[in-house]
């Protein structure tokens, strides 16, 4: 897989070789910022915030071509938006010339040159920046658990990142990051389920009760052109514009891709080619089995207000070989698939967004995992009236889908932002009848964190009264069908959807169901940029039909982290 990914790099690099660069992690405020600010001035024909994570290089060329949108002065900007701006800047200093300044007395003349990083440096032609990565997270659990040894929860993290810039041409980022500790009873839980701690891959025991793995990421960027952009690398990606991706999301672990990036006058085209990894089960070390996956996903701002995607992706199995057909970049890979014998998993899918000048947004998408209208709308011995307003709610017509509300600056009151958002999955989406082609990676959902079979409600609130203190809130209700050891109601995409319980009759929320209310609160302070205390509290309750499953959570926890973006465990 990796041979083939450069060879395709090099082979498409002599009709290339203005600029793009490395990307802003995905749980940056930075990306709250820039999206908030396309609600309020519009949609901008070379930004399209569906595709995530965001350049730096373009996020910088928007914010300058603010003040030449039609239907917004720059002056309505309030003093907070001002600010956020500024932070901008400074967070993408290797992209800017004229706001940020260097730091007039840096210490021991070579840290902290630039206010945003600890090492820098920025002359003709070149730019890059090190930092270290630093989290220390200590809480406790206040609900009664065995004993007092149990009650203390931590996280340590350290490692450092590295990034940089060549000509506005060429890009590399790298962050090293080994992570020890422990979690709370509800991640536990899902940690000995999927036997993987979430977002991570490979894992070591750590002390009692402990977990030791690495989160290293890496990437380089080729820019040939302004309208084209290359990615090479391991991480992860995200596709819509909701707090849930029902696509493609971060929650899971790292992966191989080559990312190609299309963007002309309207349009977005981004392909991925990645190579992933089937469920693994513990034991000694070996050569996990490989999967491979191709995605694109066609953005259009159709108007000032208004975008539309279109999203088609297909997950395989060779014997350590890609699949060459399906490089083909333009092409729909169902056709592809058929013509092949149907041997793979296939999805297409639908997103949208609306913005209402200037505090609201609307969006949505839906995916299609498979549907045949004769099985749900044919009803033996009925007529086709009844049959069509009488669905048979057959096991294979597999979907999931989302709709989302933002409002900014709700009720007057600057930079209160609410957002509102409902998601779907059917039983058995996600799923096919070869578990190493589900849509999953390393033991964990390649979308929604719950897999399928579940319907889930997420409100929240943030709130940033000022430039460095941002306080957010998130209140979640899901309703979803669990398994017992011996059935198979379809919420875990990794059991083959060929042993479902019933063909007709299916339900979302059938099985084990299982009701969770979950509840957090973040204060997060940033006294020097980049450098972050949290205060996070959590209240979660699971209420299950197999009594054995209740679970309830209280939790308290203090963290200090450096370079590293906040992550929530909300599920």
């Amino acid at each position: 897989m990796r041979k083939l990914l450069i060879t395709y790099s090099i082979v498409l690099l002599p009709f290339l070789i203005s600029a793009q660069g490395t990307f802003i992690p995905m749980g940056s405020e930075v990306n709250h910022y820039l999206q908030r600010l396309e609600i309020k001035t519009g949609l901008v024909k070379e930004f399209h915030t569906s595709n995530k994570p965001f350049d730096r290089k373009m996020s910088i060329d928007y914010i300058n071509g603010l003040d030449s949108l039609s239907d917004m002065d720059v002056d309505d900007l309030t003093k907070m938006d001002k600010e956020n701006i500024d932070y901008i800047y400074k967070d993408n200093f290797e992209f800017d010339d004229f706001h940020t300044e260097m730091t007039e007395n840096p210490k021991l003349k070579f840290l902290w040159k630039h206010p945003a990083h600890f090492i820098s440096a920025k002359v003709p032609h070149f730019a890059f920046a090190v930092n270290p990565a630093i989290q220390i997270r200590l809480g406790g659990s206040l609900t009664d658990e065995a004993t007092k040894k149990d009650k203390f929860k931590y996280v340590t993290s350290k490692g450092f990142e590295i990034r940089g810039q060549v000509d506005d041409i060429f890009g590399f980022y790298a962050l090293f990051l080994s992570e020890q500790g422990n979690f709370p009873n509800y991640v536990q839980d899902y940690i000995r389920r999927t036997q993987t701690p979430p977002g991570a891959g490979y894992w070591k025991e750590y002390k009692r009760g402990g977990y030791d793995y690495f989160l290293a990421k890496g990437y380089v960027t080729i820019t040939p052109s302004k309208h084209f952009h290359m990615q090479f690398g391991y991480d992860n990606n995200f596709i819509g514009d909701g707090i849930r991706s029902m696509f493609l999301s971060d929650f899971g672990a790292n992966y191989l891709f080559l990312k190609l990036n299309t963007n002309v006058w309207k349009f977005n085209y981004q392909n991925i080619f990645a190579e992933l990894t089937k469920y693994y089960p513990r034991g000694g070390d070996r050569l996990l089995t490989k999967k491979y996956m191709a995605m694109h996903h066609l953005s259009i701002n159709v108007t000032k207000n208004v975008n539309i995607g279109v999203f088609e992706s297909v997950m395989f199995r060779r014997e350590n070989t890609f699949e060459l057909q399906y490089l083909n970049p333009v092409i729909f890979y169902r056709s592809i698939e058929q013509a092949l014998g149907s041997p793979d998993n296939a999805f297409i899918g639908f997103d949208f967004k609306v913005n209402i000048p200037k505090h609201v947004q609307i969006y949505g998408q839906l995916l299609l995992d498979e549907f045949n209208f004769s099985k749900e709308f044919s009803t033996p011995g009925k007529s086709k009236i009844y049959s069509l307003f009488h669905p048979r709610k057959w096991w294979g017509n597999k979907f999931a889908a989302q709709l989302g509300v933002k409002y900014i600056d709700a009720f007057g009151v600057d930079h209160l932002d609410l957002q509102l958002e409902a998601n779907i999955a059917r039983p058995y989406t996600y799923s096919h009848y070869d578990t190493i082609t589900s849509w999953t990676h390393y033991n964990q959902p390649l979308a929604h964190p719950l897999g399928a079979n579940f319907k889930e409600i997420i409100f929240q609130v943030k709130y940033q009264p000022i430039q460095k203190l941002f306080l957010s809130s998130r209140f979640i209700y899901d309703n979803k069908g669990e398994d017992n050891d011996t059935t198979n109601w379809g919420g875990n995409p990794y059991k083959v959807y060929g042993t479902f319980e019933r063909e007709f009759g299916n339900t979302t929320g059938q099985g084990v169901n299982a009701k969770t209310f979950y509840v957090d609160f973040v204060a997060t302070y940033e006294p020097w940029h980049n450098i972050f205390v949290d205060l996070t509290y959590v209240y979660r309750k699971k209420k299950s039909e197999d009594m054995a499953r209740n679970l309830q959570t209280h939790f308290l926890n203090l963290n200090l982290r450096w370079s590293i973006p906040y992550r929530r465990y909300d599920f």
